[in-house]
């Protein structure tokens, strides 16, 4: 697969003038000029994510590399915003949170790394529920920012004008925009979160046109960054690309600040999303192709029979179900037979089992469910 992501083309964009300002928007989006090249690319990242969610992979080879993904994604987003914790540290604490069940240690830089875990494992059903409202925002950085020692009030609005500041290839920062009158901060959200729910664009589009105004709006005196690419991560999972989960992306977009700022920048002098929507999208393709790749490589289902295939992916979908329930998946293969192969899929560390032969269960090894069961039940 042949990468798209060329940061330098973009580079010609640049603001009529430095820092820019917040400009109140008549229309979200508007005049929007996406050729050919766009849809090519938007359609091919929803075919990538097809094809991710076809892929039945053993439980400990999927956990590998939803970890790395994760972890790759929330260390190059923390870091961006001056967390020191390098990405062998990242991991570690990823693992203390999976292995050992440990979500809170003292204030600082590995709170903020499990704040961000616990996000994207819970918070996506409960915080992140749709529609979302302003309250949503407030929440998200709160759950984000939470004993990390940030300046300001987690979940609370600045109340005092500011300036954006962005960091260039050698972690020096610069005002490059003015954000919005702290005063109008709840009722720009307000159209935001409105504008959302019935936004007439694609996944992408919508996606990246949130993050760019919530970023130029900046409501919270700390934390705008990385809770605004929370945001822009699980709005994508919400708008149908559920597995962009799975991809590294925010090392393809991040790769390069001078640009990615640079675009923040010149959307708001111009409103002209189409570059920055280019460069998002191209990173997300950059970012799909290559968990695509890594997926397929560990594909369990590959060298067995379809109706094999059949029950394994069927029962992503399911709870636990009985080997009555699977003969309904596969009506013109014999129960012994369907047994036979739910057991094959049990020792290929695909399915797991409990009961004994007359009332055996089965259901699909999902290695996060620990985790999510923990997190839900903590808000029972």
């Amino acid at each position: 697969m042949v990468s798209k992501h060329n940061s330098e083309k973009y580079k010609k964009y640049e603001p009529s003038g430095s820092p820019t300002r917040y400009k109140r928007k008549d229309q979200l989006g508007g005049g929007l000029k996406l050729g050919i090249e766009y849809r090519e690319i938007f359609n091919k990242i929803l075919e990538y994510d097809r094809k991710l969610d076809d892929i039945v992979l053993r439980s400990k080879d999927y956990f590998d590399l939803v970890f790395e993904a994760f972890t790759s994604n929330i260390h190059k987003s923390v870091s961006v915003e001056g967390n020191p914790l390098s990405l062998v540290r990242v991991r570690r604490t990823s693992e203390n949170y999976f292995k050992k069940g440990i979500s809170s240690v003292d204030i600082g830089p590995e709170q903020e790394i499990l704040n961000h875990l616990s996000s994207h494992f819970e918070h996506i059903d409960i915080i992140f529920k749709w529609p979302w409202t302003v309250e949503t925002l407030k929440r998200t950085h709160k759950a984000l920012t939470k004993n990390t020692g940030i300046e300001g009030l987690p979940g609370e609005f600045r109340t005092d004008d500011t300036v954006i500041l962005a960091k260039d290839e050698n972690g020096n920062d610069h005002v490059c925009m003015h954000p919005s009158y702290h005063g109008n901060i709840e009722k720009e959200l307000e159209r935001l979160v409105e504008w959302l729910q019935f936004s007439p664009y694609d996944a992408i589009i919508t996606a990246v046109i949130f993050f760019h105004e919530f970023e130029s709006i900046h409501p919270f005196i700390d934390g705008n960054g990385r809770t605004g690419r929370t945001l822009f991560q699980i709005l994508l999972q919400k708008l149908g690309l559920k597995n962009s989960k799975l991809c590294k992306f925010e090392e393809s977009i991040l790769g390069s600040l001078d640009t990615y700022y640079q675009l923040l920048a010149y959307t708001d002098d111009t409103l002209d999303y189409s570059p920055l929507i280019m460069y998002i999208s191209e990173a997300l393709y950059d970012a799909y192709s290559k968990a695509l790749e890594e997926f397929e490589s560990k594909d369990a289902l590959k060298d067995m029979d379809e109706t094999t295939k059949t029950l394994a992916r069927r029962s992503k979908g399911a709870y636990w179900f009985t080997v009555a329930d699977a003969c309904l998946w596969t009506p013109s293969v014999k129960q012994q037979t369907v047994r036979d192969k739910l057991n094959r899929l049990v020792e290929n560390d695909i399915l797991e089992e409990k009961g004994n032969t007359s009332s055996k269960r089965y259901r699909f090894k999902d290695p996060f469910y620990k985790e999510k069961h923990r997190m839900h039940k903590s808000h029972e």
